[in-house]
């Protein structure tokens, strides 16, 4: 597995955050973006770092401001400091008052007492079961919000294992990166979790984001970060919620399967895929985009071939009476099919307002049989006259322009096929079927060839009906 953020990159995602007293939610934007792609080796490099920064800072801090170190340092319940306090050691022990912040590292830091300001802390086993009077931030191989912490701002934390037990309670949001995840008691704003596995049990008082692994991963395959750990709790695979688990907002996290008993914690869940798996999705998506671009394409042509021998059969002076005075008159028949696709809904538009305006006066006039019938009558054969544009849209005007298509490759090929009108309509509704399925130049296509089939329908219904006889009957040439 690649490690995603390096030494430099948590350096500039966590030096440059400022915390003061009095915007406890300040902070959010920063670190969102942090735990929520944290990974199993990411949170291993993140402890590490920050445990060094620890060293590295804190400890010569510590001296520089006449801090604790040792062994062992210990704050005793009647101790209290007005300073802030770096304190570096084996073992860190914090039960007075330290009215400012506390900077703390060691294999083990505990505290219990009180502080007035912001709490930085790095070690193997770091526990807080105190009062912190801002924000805490906490970096270990096992962080633990205890039963009687009182948290007044944010919670930022990372490490193997993160738990906030039952009784503990955050003024603002509390931030995990973490190889797991345990969450009682409860927070006042907002739950954001970048983790293998997390388990729920307490409440959220806003939106809660989480990001979880979905696999079944052992247990043991996720603690094992060196010698010497800490107990830490057994949470399960993915994310799950204990019976008292409740968000008030929004619940919204990422993770390969749906979890079951969400909806049981918040009324608005999101469910949203990991990146690998929304990729995949977009592949999947995509063919089967492509797959039904293909279906729609071949019945699309089905049914142009299936219109087009019921013309050739039922009325075939319509395909063929049309074709000839397009032939003959191209452009104006481009022409008058675009003010003709104008006019045909606008007419039946106004058509039905007619029908509408009459039947209102009927009733108006009491003449209330009047109304009936005019409504009986107008509505069936507007209804009919709307079937009957689409039909000529959708199918004739297409037929048209395959015919004279399809005649004038037949007559290069097999010119005595020109004789019948099957044969080179169908060549004609098979290559126009095949063209129309080209993204975008077939839509032009399309459109072109209803404003020319359209344009011809109009000349020849208003310069008189068409021939008797079926003109394809009759080989034409063709000019190459």
């Amino acid at each position: 597995m690649t490690t995603e953020m390096t030494f430099g990159t948590v350096l500039n995602d966590w030096i440059p955050i400022r915390w003061g007293h009095d915007q406890p939610d300040r902070n959010i934007h920063l670190l969102h973006k942090w735990e929520v792609k944290m990974k199993h080796k990411t949170r291993l490099v993140t402890l590490l770092s920050l445990f060094v920064l620890a060293l590295l800072v804190f400890v010569p801090a510590a001296a520089a401001y006449d801090g604790r170190g040792g062994d062992t340092v210990v704050i005793g319940k009647d101790e209290v400091i007005n300073d802030d306090l770096f304190a570096g050691g084996k073992s860190v022990v914090v039960d007075g008052t330290i009215n400012g912040d506390l900077f703390a590292a060691g294999q083990t830091v505990t505290i219990n007492g009180k502080v007035t300001g912001n709490v930085i802390v790095a070690g193997s086993s770091v526990t807080v079961n105190g009062e912190v009077g801002h924000d805490l931030f906490a970096a270990g191989a096992a962080v633990t919000i205890g039963p009687d912490a009182r948290i007044k701002y944010n919670a930022y934390t990372a490490g193997a294992s993160v738990e906030s037990q039952g009784g503990s309670r955050l003024g603002g949001s509390l931030f995990i990166g973490a190889g797991q995840g345990l969450v009682s008691g409860q927070i006042t704003n907002d739950l954001l979790a970048g983790v293998n596995r997390l388990r729920l049990e307490g409440t959220v008082g806003r939106d809660a984001k989480i990001a979880v692994d979905a696999s079944n991963t052992p247990p043991s395959l996720v603690y094992v970060y060196g010698p010497n750990m800490p107990p830490m709790p057994a949470v399960q695979p993915g994310l799950t919620f204990g019976e008292e688990a409740r968000v008030a907002g929004s619940l919204e996290y990422t993770s390969s399967k749906a979890v079951a008993g969400a909806a049981s914690v918040s009324a608005r869940v999101i469910h949203n895929l990991p990146p690998q798996d929304q990729q995949l999705s977009r592949e999947l998506a995509q063919r089967q985009s492509a797959s039904s671009y293909v279906f729609d394409a071949l019945r699309r042509m089905v049914a142009l071939l299936l219109i087009g021998l019921l013309l050739a059969w039922l009325a075939p002076r319509w395909v063929t009476a049309p074709a000839e005075k397009l032939l003959s008159r191209p452009l104006p028949s481009l022409g008058v099919g675009l003010v003709g696709l104008v006019a045909a809904p606008f007419g039946w538009l106004v058509a039905l307002g007619v029908v509408i305006v009459v039947a209102v006066i009927f009733g108006l006039l009491s003449l209330g049989s009047l109304t009936g019938l005019t409504l009986l009558a107008g509505l069936p054969v507007l209804g009919l006259a709307f079937f009957a544009i689409l039909f000529v849209l959708s199918y004739l005007c297409q037929a048209i322009v395959a015919y004279l298509g399809g005649r004038w490759i037949v007559s290069r090929i097999q010119p005595e096929w020109n004789s019948k009108l099957y044969a080179p309509l169908l060549i004609g509704l098979f290559i126009l079927g095949l063209l129309i399925a080209v993204p975008v130049a077939g839509s032009l296509l399309q459109f072109l060839a209803i404003l020319a089939g359209l344009g011809a329908i109009v000349l020849v219904v208003f310069g008189g009906r068409p021939a008797p006889q079926v003109a394809a009957e009759a080989p034409v040439s063709v000019q190459a």
